[in-house]
């Protein structure tokens, strides 16, 4: 489904093992990756106000890779260097806030002891997206390249001093060269590795240096408590977002879970949701695409031995045009589920069908609903989205199989992919980013960005494609969980012609691996469907060359703010780029 699709029983955007033999170089896409730095980083409903100007950010990730971009403000190179924790990331976000330093300031300072004040605990501004981001686990220092220059340990210094008499005697000697510093020298001698001066200078030195132990004695006792409050802090911290559940260790770093759309959102949440699929428009959309819609029913009325006497289950039923071909193809009964109020004319529509003997409708979300039936032989259900995740439909189909479908059972389609390819759209992408370079003589170049960050789903001519196709995800929908939704995946693209990439499309591939078997596609070479592709349009065009090979890697994750959205990270070349799908 997608916001062109069926009604699913439940509701729906600047990178895993998923069980299956699929996808090439997928990987776990929790712990290891940004977010999508991640960033990732975490999103935030507010707009998220720049460090060091006003411009405002959709969220706290997009400001802060603005501020690494253009600012030049590392957050990774502050943690490893400053040994920052969430709490000094909170002190100097106020910090920076309040008291407005150059970023080159900030970057060259070699402690966190301008914000080391508690006073900069205080939001300066109220729910400030940037206080909510999850610094610890989105920012891996040790995933950053290492810092170049210098850290500056005064301290070193100070005891290089002391041990070393050279030092202070080339010192001295470059004093002396002053004429007011003059005196100094004067009242001291050296002899190869000794220093001669009076007892009243020797005792003068002797009192400075027994006040700087002192008081640096009491700096490290002071930094010693600040770091033991801090740590009891953070432990209260956990143990408060940890509710229900054994506290974890104060710096141990949790597992991402990925929780399901119906644990993320109510019902009454998700209303708009249910709401876009009880109007009859979505539903003309849906059932006039003919490669969709013909594909399921091949599947399940080309294939009556599979059927015959089975208990079916359609989830997401919507109009019911996949229980009817259910029961068209022999199915003893099938129920179908549907949160939508178009349920109401689905009965209409089997009534009308004369199939109400063995159809049965049912309103409601599928995890909050009881069914007829304990165990059915087979689920059906259109649940695609655009990019094949989006809405997070799939959560309810594997809710429903792992507590629905029998012993021998299986869910229809049984297999899902999701491939990549380049394309060369100059006209395309000249009207959509390149159009706010000259907006009627004038430049609005603060325009693209938005533009940009957001995924674009349109049909693109095959002819535009200028590389193969390569799978970054393989679902086995009878064995894969909600954590093989986020995935993350290495791949090469080996271009067919000299020209420009303007961007990285996707899309995917459904399959009903039966006796008779149906497949689909909603690729760029083949007719298009109400699903259409997914483009992921590049800031500038990359000139590439005929056979050359470009090295990617895609990480695919939830929105944290809207289950039922992806956030997409890009890399081309070394180079990231990061958009929503929503």
């Amino acid at each position: 489904m997608s916001g062109d699709s069926d009604s699913d029983d439940c509701d729906m955007p600047g990178l895993v093992s998923n069980g299956t033999d699929g996808a090439p170089g997928a990987g776990v896409a929790l712990d290891e990756e940004e977010d999508l730095g991640e960033e990732m980083y975490v999103d935030s409903l507010a707009p998220a106000v720049d460090l060091f100007s006003t411009k405002k950010f959709k969220t706290a990730e997009d400001c802060l890779e603005h501020c690494k971009e253009v600012h030049g403000l590392d957050l990774a190179v502050l943690k490893k260097r400053l040994s920052m924790d969430t709490f000094s990331y909170i002190r100097f976000v106020n910090y920076v806030r309040s008291e407005s330093p150059s970023p080159g300031f900030v970057m060259s300072l070699s402690s966190g002891a301008k914000w080391g004040d508690l006073k900069f605990m205080k939001p300066v501004i109220p729910d400030d997206p940037l206080l909510m981001f999850n610094f610890e686990e989105e920012l891996d220092p040790q995933d950053e390249e290492e810092e170049n220059g210098f850290e500056i340990d005064i301290s070193r210094e100070l005891n290089d001093e002391i041990a070393n008499p050279r030092n202070f005697h080339n010192q001295l000697s470059t004093a002396s060269t002053n004429s007011e510093d003059s005196c100094i020298a004067s009242n001291v001698t050296f002899e190869e590795d000794l220093v001669k001066m009076s007892l009243d200078k020797f005792n003068d030195l002797k009192k400075q240096f027994d006040a700087m132990s002192l008081e640096l004695r009491e700096k490290d006792n002071e930094l010693k408590a600040v770091f033991e409050d801090m740590t009891k802090m953070k432990g209260v911290a956990q143990t408060l977002f940890n509710s229900g559940g054994e506290a974890e260790k104060p710096f141990a770093k949790t597992k991402h879970k990925v929780v399901p759309v119906s644990e993320a959102r109510t019902v009454e949440e998700d209303h708009s949701y249910f709401q876009s699929y009880a109007h009859y428009s979505i539903h003309h959309e849906m059932l006039s695409d003919s490669v969709r819609t013909s594909s399921y029913r091949d599947a399940l009325v080309n294939n009556p031995d599979r059927l015959r006497d089975a208990l079916v289950l359609d989830i997401g039923c919507g109009t019911g045009i996949l229980s009817m071909f259910a029961a068209q193809a022999g199915a003893k009964a099938v129920v179908g589920v549907d949160c939508s109020d178009i349920i109401y004319q689905a009965m209409d529509i089997v009534r009308e069908n004369k199939m109400d003997d063995r159809v049965k409708l049912v309103k409601g979300r599928l995890e909050e609903t009881e069914l007829p039936y304990e165990k059915f032989d087979i689920i059906v259900s259109e649940w695609m989205g655009y990019f094949l995740l989006f809405e997070g439909m799939l959560d309810s189909v594997l809710a429903a199989r792992d507590k629905y479908l029998a012993p021998g059972g299986m869910v229809l389609p049984n297999r899902c992919t999701i491939e990549l390819c380049a394309i060369s759209d100059h006209e395309r992408y000249d009207s959509l980013v390149g159009f706010w370079s000259d907006v009627y003589g004038y430049k609005m170049s603060c325009m693209r960005g938005p533009i940009l960050a957001d995924a674009s789903v349109e049909v693109i001519p095959k002819d535009l494609v200028v590389s193969n196709s390569a799978n970054v995800l393989d679902l086995n929908i009878n064995t894969c969980t909600v954590a093989d939704t986020e995935f993350s995946s290495s791949f090469d693209l080996k271009i067919t012609k000299d020209c420009e990439l303007t961007g990285i499309l996707g899309y995917f591939d459904t399959f009903f691996d039966l006796p008779t078997p149906a497949m689909f596609s909603t690729g760029p070479q083949v007719k298009p469907t109400h699903w259409k592709q997914t483009v992921f349009y590049l800031p500038e065009k990359l000139p590439v060359k005929k056979n050359e090979t470009i090295p990617c890697k895609m990480v695919c994750k939830r929105m944290k703010t809207d289950a039922r959205a992806l956030k997409v990270s890009l890399t081309l070349d070394d180079k990231t780029y990061r958009y929503t799908v929503d």
